[in-house]
């Protein structure tokens, strides 16, 4: 009985000891220094990450009550160390509902993070001691230094860093207040930097040199106001921009459009996908008038009365060509005015001739770029048509007129002659100013064997043109 009583004393004083062991470990303070629109860019993975910052010399000892083995990483960035995690946000038959990250230090109570995550989520945490300001004068300046500079009080910031130098604490080897000293001195630069954007209405570079100072002090709610104000009058300023841009493009005034286009996908304009659209068709438009690249000219030949081409001249580009000639015949035939031929002697030339052919120009040699200096293009083509026919409607002499088909009958042979051929051609064309001139060689390949060439289409031709481009 006895050993009993001792035993439960002993017992007693074990509980009593550790209950007062956990009453004398101090609470972490975590803080949630997450900047507004944090994403993490994780493709398609489902993913979330998770950062915490911690200022304090001690270590952190991270678990998750969902993750027998966490994706960590420590990193140390100035006078931080950075605990990096990654957690999966959807797994096929586990739903990660009641996630606690918990966050152990030596001499402090456990803390837990409850992580309800998404996909893409990014969260920062400050880790530190909430008491490092009882120890001595280097801790409390320093931790002072720290609430200045996320205030955006960079001169009373400095002042504590360098207080907190002249502690014995200090280690000079422990270089992480030269660091913020640094720091708030760029911030400093920088803020009256941004301020001038702002008076000079440049609010991109504002804007810009804001999201800088959000990375290098992401706890500053000032800089945050300022980003904001800065983005709102970048915003109303790029849509006013816009709004006369389009409004000159509508009313085909390009030359005031195409700068304001210009500034707006270098100002990265939201509306810079549009302006880049209405810019790419301006510059077409003035690549074509500068460079005259479309040409019409009139071509001559013995054979038609009526002749064109149409010619793309680019001068970095190959392009193409289409030319087409008519006679009068084709006129008469389509509007059924024939013509026949009443003997057996096959003409000369047909009657009704047409010809088409496209090929392509190529630029072949300038001088320089003055209007005045001829441009060459070598004109091309492997596939081309000519085609002329005849007709003839003969009086049988050999008829007989019957008793009742009377004298006046008589019996005609009717017959409609085509021939075709394929014509490849070469030539050259030059340009002057706005002058066009064309010469191409055209080869006949008769495609109708009974009769000779030189009795119908002819063997080759020579094709003359002048226009004009623009």
């Amino acid at each position: 009985m006895k050993h009993t009583k001792v035993i439960v004393a002993l017992i007693a004083a074990t509980l009593a000891l550790n209950t007062n062991a956990q009453d004398m470990l101090k609470d972490l303070r975590v803080t949630n220094i997450t900047p507004e629109l944090s994403v993490y860019p994780c493709g398609d993975r489902h993913e979330a990450l998770v950062i915490l910052r911690c200022q304090e010399p001690f270590d952190l000892i991270l678990s998750s009550n969902y993750d027998a083995n966490l994706d960590l990483s420590v990193t140390t960035e100035g006078p931080e160390k950075v605990y990096s995690i990654i957690f999966k946000t959807k797994e096929e038959g586990t739903s990660f509902r009641g996630r606690q990250l918990t966050v152990v230090a030596d001499g402090f109570r456990k803390h837990y993070i409850p992580l309800n995550l998404n996909d893409k989520e990014k969260l920062e945490f400050l880790v530190s001691d909430p008491y490092s300001k009882l120890r001595s004068l280097f801790y409390t300046a320093s931790e002072q230094g720290i609430n200045y500079m996320s205030e955006g009080m960079y001169d009373a910031a400095i002042d504590q860093f360098n207080i907190a130098k002249q502690c014995p604490e200090f280690s000079e080897t422990d270089n992480h207040l030269d660091a913020y000293i640094d720091k708030c001195d760029s911030l400093k630069l920088w803020t009256a930097q941004a301020q001038k954007y702002m008076d000079d209405e440049n609010y991109f570079d504002a804007r810009m040199l804001y999201m800088k100072m959000m990375v290098e002090n992401p706890t500053c709610n000032v800089i945050r106001e300022l980003y904001f104000n800065a983005n709102e009058n970048f915003n109303r300023v790029s849509k006013h921009d816009m709004d006369v841009a389009q409004a000159y493009f509508d009313t085909k005034r390009y030359d005031e459009a195409r700068p304001l286009y210009e500034h707006a996908i270098a100002q990265q304009n939201p509306q810079s996908a549009l302006a880049g659209t209405n810019l790419a068709y301006i510059q077409l438009k003035r690549y074509k008038q500068d460079n005259h690249t479309r040409s019409a000219s009139y071509v001559y030949t013995s054979d038609y009365g009526i002749g064109f081409m149409f010619a793309g001249l680019k001068p970095d580009k190959t392009s193409g060509y289409l030319s087409f000639g008519l006679n009068k015949g084709m006129f008469d035939l389509v509007s059924g005015n024939l013509y026949p031929i009443t003997t057996n002697t096959v003409p000369d030339k047909p009657m009704y001739q047409a010809m088409a052919s496209f090929g392509w120009t190529f630029r072949l040699y300038t001088k320089n770029e003055n209007d005045l200096v001829p441009k060459v293009w070598l004109l091309m083509t492997p596939l081309g048509y000519a085609g002329g026919g005849f007709y003839t409607k003969i009086a049988n002499p050999d008829y007989t007129p019957t008793a009742t088909s009377g004298n006046e009958t008589i019996e005609f042979f009717e017959d409609y002659h085509w021939m075709n051929a394929l014509t490849p051609e070469i030539g050259l064309g030059v340009r002057v100013w706005r002058v066009v001139l064309s010469y191409r060689f055209q080869y006949r390949y008769m495609l109708n064997k009974e009769r000779p060439a030189s009795d119908n289409l002819g063997k080759n031709r020579n094709l003359l043109g002048i226009g004009f481009c623009w």
